[in-house]
């Protein structure tokens, strides 16, 4: 059974308040009293408590049941979207069964999401500007509907000492931070907006640097964006779009009067939900998945700048995988080239004397190992000629042969045929053709690949190579 909590819940309940509000009280027939398990309380289209069912109760008013129920960990759902499941917004009935299971969802995500964003007018708005329509919406909000705006945002800053000369009011782009809001009463809230860009946390220290020098109260930080930080970062609290929806939806309960600027709030709540579930599905869930995303399901979405900032944030998130899977030394990559999403691993390796970067890169359907020759840059034929020169005096270091059984290759033949790949102008490869690599497969060509030059290194000098 899922139960709708909207109204009864809010960020940050704990879990007490949280069983409390999904337990009671409810119209609820015998049969499906008889019958049901568990319980789901749901909240902004996210479950936000899981229960096994072990008794009923009933209410003071007729008709209505409460239950008795413990947690239920073994579902794993807390924490995950089900809102193709749960009843549409403002619902008679708050209250779905599926005393047989849940049913499967008979599309396949990115589809189903792109084609409701692409209904949505103001997601056809955010195309293509991304950061810049979020903030500027939200500075909307904040002067348009003050009431509301101060329900969402309000709690995030600090009490100050109230002060007639200040007035409330939104600053856009002070010193490139993307959101200052003001409050007579409250210090000074900096948001800076990430959609889908991942943060950086040298950007947001020198930005916090920045309003340590403005005059007034010290203000308070929020990073709002869709991926949450690698780690906490000091003096910025994290809000992800997700939790703004909610706090929206919230805010939005205890709101009587209808028209344009609040149903366009409810739209915008509507149109983050689903651009959060879209960037959901760049998320590596495990290794065994495909390391980029379905070209077909892409396709649904009608920006080719949303399709492309999608590639390459899947390839930053893989990025983030292999690094953490990997051996522990070199370094990782993740970009788009030429429209294409690519990852790769190098390290430094020592080769007659020379220092070099050695590893390999996965762009469209190409496995490639690589060599960066600094020593030999330069874009004139005789330099690619050195290069091609230096390449086939050290043919290990492009041996593919190893990664066989590794990669997912239906062709096993090195190419380019009896010479090498160049990327000008220090870049030289051999590649394999590989359509559909897995994340793991890259994350055991890192581990094979490192060995092999760790090989080579200690046939060369005797010695391990440094990282």
């Amino acid at each position: 059974m899922i139960f709708v909590i909207n109204r009864a819940w809010a960020p940050g309940a704990g879990d007490q308040a949280t069983y409390d509000a999904t337990r009671m009280y409810w119209k609820v027939g015998a049969t499906t009293r008889e019958r049901a398990v568990y319980a789901l309380g749901v909240a902004g289209g996210v479950v936000r408590g899981a229960y096994r069912i072990e008794s009923w109760h009933s209410g003071d008013a007729k008709g209505r049941w409460g239950f008795h129920g413990v947690p239920a960990p073994e579902l794993h759902v807390v924490g995950t979207s089900v809102e193709r499941l749960a009843p549409p917004r403002g619902a008679a009935n708050p209250v779905r069964l599926y005393l047989d299971g849940i049913p499967p969802s008979e599309q396949q995500p990115v589809g189903v999401i792109a084609r409701e964003l692409n209904v949505e007018p103001l997601a056809r708005i955010m195309y293509g500007q991304r950061e810049l329509f979020h903030s500027n919406f939200l500075a909307w909000f904040f002067d348009a509907l003050p009431e509301l705006a101060d329900a969402v945002f309000r709690d995030l800053s600090v009490d100050i000492e109230d002060d007639a000369t200040r007035h409330r009011h939104v600053e856009r782009e002070r010193e490139n931070l993307d959101l200052v809001l003001h409050w007579p009463d409250a210090a000074p809230l900096v948001i800076e907006n990430k959609v889908f860009s991942l943060p950086e946390a040298n950007q947001l220290h020198e930005y916090r640097a920045k309003t340590a020098r403005w005059k007034g109260a010290a203000s308070q930080h929020v990073l709002l964006s869709m991926s949450s930080p690698r780690e906490p970062i000091d003096g910025w609290n994290y809000l992800s779009y997700q939790d703004l929806a909610e706090r929206i939806d919230v805010a939005l309960g205890d709101v009587e009067a209808e028209g344009y600027e609040i149903e366009t709030i409810r739209r915008y709540s509507r149109v983050v939900r689903l651009l959060s579930a879209l960037l959901d599905t760049t998320v590596v869930h495990s290794p065994s998945e495909s390391t980029w995303l379905d070209s077909a399901e892409l396709a649904e979405i009608d920006s080719s700048q949303t399709r492309t900032a999608l590639r390459k944030l899947r390839a930053r998130r893989v990025q983030t995988v292999l690094a953490a899977e990997g051996p522990g030394v070199g370094w990782t990559e993740a970009a788009i080239s030429h429209g294409h999403p690519l990852v790769g691993w190098r390290r430094h390796i020592s080769v007659d004397g020379v220092e070099i970067q050695a590893g390999w890169q996965y762009q469209e359907g190409q496995f490639r190992l690589c060599a960066v020759l600094p020593h030999l840059s330069g874009r004139s034929v005789a330099d690619r000629q050195a290069r091609e020169a230096f390449a086939s005096e050290h043919p290990e270091l492009f041996d593919l042969t190893s990664l066989s059984d590794i990669l997912a290759s239906p062709d096993s033949d090195a190419k380019p045929r009896g010479h090498f790949g160049h990327f000008a102008p220090d870049f030289v490869y051999r590649y394999v053709k590989v359509p559909d690599q897995s994340v793991q497969g890259l994350i055991d060509a890192t581990h094979a690949v490192n060995s092999s030059l760790e090989s080579i290194g200690a046939a060369v000098h005797g010695r391990p190579m440094s990282g």
